[in-house]
């Protein structure tokens, strides 16, 4: 994976890499190799989400499609340099649009991936860190939309200071299973990557 990294996006980093690898473990160990593999990366930055996808459908012969999702125009941009970069470009499209505002009910999605903005604070003072006052703002939009549309398996990633435990009750409430938690610690803070599965 070859990645170029604009000026003003969120540059991967330890919580980018722990999830890229839980995904790629998804796909491994969750998802079968027929039929179309539909999947959004919301919050896509550079795109490493999105080619970790891509690359880990394709090795294994899987018709993959990646909806990449951004906010940030520049992130857009960003991402799909990055799948021109690596030859993946026919594989995803690229969405500049506030979390899953663009995406219609029933999308009929297997995976959705998002390690999105989570720590408390400002969101206008900077996007690509802050969710929030409570951090899980747009964690909280990609449930909501998970849970309207019964979408298999979900990757999120958290900070142990914006109440991933509030999260795991919500998907709960919505007959998603927890199955994986992956846990790193950082400075200040605890970076927990979840997987959830419809019950």
């Amino acid at each position: 994976m070859r990645l170029i990294i604009l000026g003003n996006v969120y540059p991967p980093a330890e919580d980018s890499w722990q999830t890229a690898e839980v995904l790629g473990w998804v796909l491994e160990n969750y998802v079968g190799s027929s039929g179309a593999l539909r999947i959004i990366d919301v919050g896509s930055g550079t795109g490493i989400l999105t080619l970790t996808a891509i690359e880990k459908a394709v090795s294994r012969g899987i018709n993959a499609w990646v909806i990449s999702i951004d906010y940030d125009v520049n992130a857009s941009i960003n991402t799909r340099l990055n799948l021109v970069n690596n030859g993946l470009y026919s594989y995803a499209d690229v969405l500049s649009t506030r979390t899953l505002d663009a995406i219609k009910n029933n999308a009929r999605l297997k995976v959705i991936v998002s390690n999105p903005p989570y720590l408390p604070g400002d969101w206008f003072e900077d996007w690509r860190v802050f969710g929030g006052p409570q951090g899980n703002e747009v964690i909280k939009q990609i449930v909501n939309y998970t849970c309207g549309n019964r979408v298999d398996i979900v990757v999120l990633t958290q900070s142990s200071l914006s109440n991933w435990e509030e999260t795991v009750e919500l998907m709960g409430m919505c007959d998603y299973k927890l199955v994986v938690v992956k846990t790193s610690h950082y400075f200040f803070e605890d970076i927990i990557t979840m997987v959830f599965i419809t019950s």
